[in-house]
């Protein structure tokens, strides 16, 4: 009697990569491993999250023999709105599969992994242009006193000293180095533990992304405090395949699904190169 088994319909029988795409995706996130993250405000449902600010109180005299004044503020709230839907699409034949000699299924979905951390890394970055404080002129090289001058808006600013950190190009990276200043004294080798990091500049974690925004030679790098922009991934990178029988091929879907938003104007900096 012939059955029909496992091997004999293995066409039929969709394969799943999620643990591939997860983590070419978290292997290349460098923005997104920095800003404020809301994930799990959003993990089971909901389309906006609603954050409210707290506004400061204000110090007052006490006056001898009168009552105390209590304050009242009007908080205000940002909303993020989830609304990015990115997906990766491929179609992979059986004449492919059959005859390459190389794994290209794994390859393949390690690239999508890739493709989703670039376009969250992106949307993040593309929020630096919102930023209202600016240092530095667009294409022209990053001078020390930009870098100096950027500190001093966050340090104005009341920005804790930790979780600050600079994100640049590759570019602008090469024009840091070329500061001798940095090289002997204020810039640190990184240990090569978080991804893309290069360094410190006066203390602050500096970071390399090719994903900071550039329009033709206008670069919009970042200092900021991790609470000036925010990420609320809502659903992580997943995989979805099925066998196509009229093209005689497997189709792999990647997709995610997020919001971006910035959070604190004042305690973020578009350092422009």
């Amino acid at each position: 009697m012939a059955n029909t088994t496992v091997t004999t319909a293995a066409n039929f029988i969709p394969e799943i990569w999620s643990k591939e795409v997860i983590a070419a995706a978290e292997a290349n996130l460098v923005l997104a491993n920095l800003v404020w993250r809301f994930d799990a405000d959003v993990s089971a449902a909901g389309d906006t999250i609603h954050v409210p600010n707290l506004s400061d109180f204000t110090a007052q005299d006490k006056v001898a023999g009168t009552s105390t004044s209590p304050q009242a503020n009007t908080e205000s709230k940002v909303d993020i709105d989830i609304d990015q839907h990115k997906e990766i699409t491929f179609l992979l034949e059986d004449i492919v599969k059959t005859q390459s000699s190389y794994d290209l299924m794994s390859k393949f979905t390690g690239k999508a992994g890739y493709g989703i951390a670039k376009a969250v890394d992106s949307s993040i970055a593309a929020l630096a242009t919102g930023l209202s404080q600016t240092k530095g002129t667009y294409n022209t090289a990053i001078t020390s006193d930009v870098v100096l001058d950027s500190i001093e808006l966050l340090d104005l600013a009341d920005a804790p000293q930790d979780n600050r950190f600079f994100a640049f190009r590759p570019d602008v990276k090469r024009d840091l180095l070329d500061i001798d200043r940095y090289v002997s004294m204020d810039f640190k080798k990184s240990m090569g533990v978080e991804t893309g990091m290069i360094g410190e500049l006066y203390g602050i974690p500096t970071y390399m992304s090719t994903n900071i925004l550039k329009s033709v030679d206008n670069t919009s790098n970042i200092l900021a405090h991790k609470d000036c922009l925010a990420l609320a991934m809502q659903k992580s990178p997943r995989t979805q395949s099925d066998y196509r029988i009229e093209e005689l091929a497997t189709q792999v879907t990647v997709d995610t699904i997020y919001g971006v938003k910035e959070m604190r104007d004042d305690f973020g900096v578009l350092v422009k190169t």
